[in-house]
């Protein structure tokens, strides 16, 4: 075969090659500022994920904890599709009176397949229109995906389907989305891979209440957050040389260690619940609840906070900074502060963020 041949072969070959390329193209969603403000009534119309409630529980702990300044709330109404929330809409807004309105549909739209799209994209631009008149700002977010094991092959195509095409339409008509189909479809991907029985979903289409805690996780950080740290720095000669949305005082050193206590402006603690894999969910990105110790002494050195302990980490890492929600994790002990973060999750105690003052006490272990 000639060279000219050959090369004509090959471009054959990658054109040939380049549409499927295209087709495999993952549709994202355009980045979107934070869009929470203060005093904002964030009201999620969705079907029975959000009935559920998991999810909105997690997004309203992200909010309360690490933003407590902005003094979001939330209400959450259902129904199964767009269609049905366009009948109920015009009453869901005169009772909740909302800033800000995120839906969740479109698990169930898709049931319909590609002939229902057209009605999908439409009842779209009609619910969201319906929120801009009545002063509050749309956000339109995607459905699960899941795992093919349990959803049955069609379904699930479909569901991204409509996931991709909710992206693609709200593009076109600059509404503004959030994508929390695909983090969750790589998931299931990722944790089948760490372990084949892994699964996102509890049945055919609903997730687990871990699966759940990691979409209000994607939620969070698909919202683009500003940084919401709390974090000290100290010696070990007791004296404070750094501190990020929090106040050290009562420093005292200690032959094998030394106390303070903390009073923390935000708490970027991690939801009592069942977690998700912490590999793949961005848990402690967005939990940073920081510690950083220097000049201690070599050897393992337990933290403890009210007397309860949270894990122990050596000199050199206390140097360097630890973040105690993955000291937490990686002890696996309770959190010293789960009352607090239980009632939280339940809405409850909300105005004692920003008022917490803990005892922290460094110990070095015996050898």
């Amino acid at each position: 075969m000639s060279f000219l041949a050959r090369a004509l072969r090959v471009a054959v070959v990658c054109l040939a090659v380049l549409p499927c390329l295209a087709a495999a193209e993952p549709v994202t969603a355009p980045k979107i500022e934070f869009p929470f403000q203060e005093g904002d009534h964030l009201v999620i119309m969705g079907s029975s994920s959000t009935g559920i409630g998991i999810w909105p529980k997690t997004i309203q702990f992200l909010l309360t904890t690490r933003h407590p300044e902005l003094k979001v709330r939330s209400t959450r109404h259902t129904a199964g599709t767009f269609g049905q929330a366009l009948e109920k809409i015009d009453q869901w807004l005169i009772d909740s009176k909302p800033t800000i309105v995120l839906f969740n549909f479109g698990g169930n739209d898709a049931n319909a397949g590609e002939k229902g799209l057209p009605g999908f994209k439409a009842n779209i631009d009609k619910i969201a229109a319906k929120v801009k008149e009545a002063g509050a700002r749309p956000i339109l977010m995607t459905h699960q995906s899941g795992d093919v094991r349990k959803a049955g092959k069609d379904p699930l195509a479909r569901r991204k389907l409509y996931a991709e095409e909710m992206i693609a339409h709200a593009k076109e008509k600059n509404w503004p989305v959030i994508d929390t189909h695909h983090p969750l479809e790589d998931l299931q991907t990722a944790g089948q891979k760490d372990d084949e029985a892994y699964t996102i979903l509890s049945d055919s289409i609903h997730l687990t209440e871990p699966a759940y805690i990691a979409w209000g996780y994607y939620l969070y950080e698909r919202c683009n957050p500003p940084a919401r740290e709390s974090a000290a720095t100290l010696t070990a000669k007791g004296e404070v040389t750094a501190s990020t949305r929090c106040k050290i005082g009562d420093v005292k050193v200690e032959p094998d260690g030394l106390t303070f206590t903390r009073a923390d402006e935000v708490l970027p603690i991690l939801p009592p619940i069942a977690l998700p894999p912490r590999r793949h969910v961005p848990l402690e990105k967005f939990s940073q609840y920081l510690l950083k110790v220097t000049g201690l002494p070599e050897g393992a050195y337990e933290i403890r906070v009210e007397g309860k302990p949270v894990g122990a980490v050596d000199a050199k890492a206390l140097a360097e900074g630890v973040n105690l929600n993955s000291v937490l994790l990686d002890s696996k002990n309770p959190a010293p502060w789960e009352a607090l973060a239980k009632d939280l999750w339940a809405g409850k105690a909300v105005d004692q963020v920003g008022k917490t003052s803990w005892k922290f006490q460094v110990q070095r272990q015996p050898k």
